[in-house]
């Protein structure tokens, strides 16, 4: 793996680990429960991100991907040991495709994005920084459950 790539899996299994410490130990009824009507879950803030980093990964690979990663957040219902499942596979995921690049390949395009079109550099920095994005709402909703 190329060492900038090396790099940005190790921070990517650092962020990973931390958000699995958040929700280490939660009950299902834990995940599924909304703080609000207007509020996601926890199950539906980590499978989005999940599903995300998915698109992601495959996009770092040149390989194109139909998910809908919004489905989570108008879901009625969600099933928590997919979602850990989910969980498991995307670390491996993330190493097949963090693996797949070389140093030419990291300036070739990776996608169009909200901020703007990116190499695959960048698609796999914004991956992480996505996830910890939503790694950070999982302390508020924890919070307003009240756990």
């Amino acid at each position: 793996m190329v060492k900038e790539m090396s790099d940005l899996y190790d921070l990517y299994v650092k962020v990973h680990k931390t958000l699995h410490q958040m929700v280490d130990g939660l009950s299902d009824e834990q995940w599924l429960k909304k703080p609000a009507d207007n509020f996601n879950n926890i199950a539906s803030i980590v499978e989005h991100t999940l599903l995300v980093e998915r698109r992601f990964f495959a996009q770092l690979k040149g390989e194109s991907v139909d998910i809908d990663a919004r489905a989570p957040f108008v879901a009625t219902s969600w099933d928590v040991d997919k979602i850990k499942s989910m969980w498991a596979e995307n670390e491996q995921l993330a190493k097949d495709a963090f693996e797949s690049l070389s140093p030419e390949e990291l300036e070739e395009p990776g996608a169009k994005l909200g901020v703007g079109e990116v190499n695959k550099r960048q698609l796999a920095a914004y991956a992480i920084a996505h996830t910890a994005h939503h790694r950070g709402q999982i302390p508020l909703v924890k919070k307003m459950l009240g756990i």
